[in-house]
């Protein structure tokens, strides 16, 4: 399953039969309007989210892919610099509908979304990690687990992509794992991640049906209506299952 956004695939091949319903720079002006929390997002993800990672990708064992910083006082002082406000899942989710909602085809070149999908899942697999091997104090495992958690309440929250709930998901079956929380979760974690995958594939049959066809911005924006649909109702069943988290 790769980390994309599923609906952008069809998006750069689709005709622009039926005429936009907002201004073509509509999603230009929100990206302007949001410019500096893209920054800001853009810094937090090279400074603090990437900083800390080794990544190692001819580990033997899925849990030795990513490694956090060994050093405590460092690893700390990360965790403390650790800011979802500083995230953008919500300003990127507008400017992407305003694209769908445009039918816009080719974005501009100087368009910039700060994408943290994949660096925040590898931050805190090698967070994980580490307060699992590193021998760190109880408090600072503890602190840890509370930036986890705090990550996971925003996926859900944020309502923002599927593969952002089903990396969120893989989370939290790792901390029921290694007994962070109630290892009672670990079934529900599984049957969510089957729910899930049932989606992705549910929508990758879409993509593939209107891959044999000319696609219209139509086709696009019902694709990404239904896309969604799944997406929040993911993110409620996330939620009540972060609610049983003791």
């Amino acid at each position: 399953m790769k980390p994309i956004l599923i609906f952008m695939f069809v998006l750069f091949s689709c005709s622009s039969k039926k005429g936009p319903t907002v201004s073509p720079d509509e999603y230009l002006k929100l990206n302007q309007n949001h410019s500096a929390k893209h920054k800001a997002c853009i810094k937090h993800r090279t400074q603090v989210l990437e900083n800390p990672i080794t990544e190692t990708e001819e580990a033997e064992l899925d849990d030795e892919l990513y490694f956090f910083l060994r050093n405590e006082a460092k690893a700390i002082s990360y965790m403390e610099h650790f800011d979802v406000s500083k995230f953008t899942l919500h300003e990127n989710q507008l400017e992407n509908e305003a694209i769908i909602n445009a039918c816009v085809i080719k974005r501009h070149p100087k368009y910039v979304q700060c994408d943290t999908l994949m660096p925040a899942f590898k931050f805190f697999r090698g967070l994980i990690y580490g307060m699992n091997q590193y021998g760190w104090k109880k408090e600072t495992i503890l602190k840890a687990r509370t930036i986890t958690l705090s990550y996971l309440d925003y996926i859900g929250r944020s309502e923002s992509s599927l593969m952002d709930v089903l990396f969120a998901n893989d989370l939290l079956m790792r901390l029921t794992q290694e007994g962070y929380v109630s290892e009672t979760l670990y079934n529900d974690t599984l049957l969510f991640r089957a729910e899930g995958e049932k989606a992705f594939k549910e929508l990758n049959k879409q993509m593939k049906k209107l891959g044999k066809k000319e696609v219209t911005c139509e086709d696009v924006a019902h694709f990404y209506s239904n896309e969604r649909v799944k997406v929040k109702e993911l993110s409620q069943n996330f939620l009540t299952l972060l609610g049983k988290v003791k």
